[in-house]
């Protein structure tokens, strides 16, 4: 499985460029999923704006971490897909198939890292340290650099 890690301060762009890449990997026929690490509770917007939107570009299943615990939305039950359910592993049940994780806020160590920057010109992470710098919001069509990503 591949793994892009997103980082960004708020509001720099990481949602969309997150949904970007999963339409992208959906327009492949990549089977990607996501998961979000946010600040907000797991019971409301904006945590559940950015999971739906995630869902609508194609990821299966979405995952949203929050302060007050986990959120899993997928399309299709985890008893349908012949693993047990046990706590840790309903995660590596829900990833089973999954060609590309994209996670959203946090980096993840040997993925592939996208650093966005917003309008404040601030980065989150030292350049240097990024495989991809985007200080502008790509939506469509997606950069090269995150083309690159995607085949490599």
């Amino acid at each position: 499985m591949k793994t892009i890690s997103i980082v960004g301060y708020s509001n720099s762009g990481k949602s969309t460029v997150a949904c970007a890449i999963v339409a992208e990997a959906a327009r492949r026929g990549m089977a990607a999923a996501a998961i979000k690490i946010g600040r907000h509770s797991t019971k409301g917007s904006p945590a559940q704006h950015d999971s739906e939107r995630l869902a609508a570009a194609g990821a299966d299943p979405v995952v949203y971490r929050g302060p007050d615990g986990w959120n899993l939305q997928i399309s299709q039950p985890l008893e349908e897909r012949d693993q047990p359910l046990h706590i840790p592993a309903w995660l590596t049940a829900a990833l089973d198939g999954v060609d590309l994780l994209v996670v959203e806020g946090r980096r993840v160590h040997g993925a592939a890292l996208i650093q966005t920057v917003g309008a404040n010109g601030e980065y989150k992470l030292a350049p240097e340290l990024c495989d991809l710098v985007l200080d502008y919001v790509p939506g469509d069509p997606l950069p090269a650099g995150v083309l690159r990503l995607l085949a490599d």
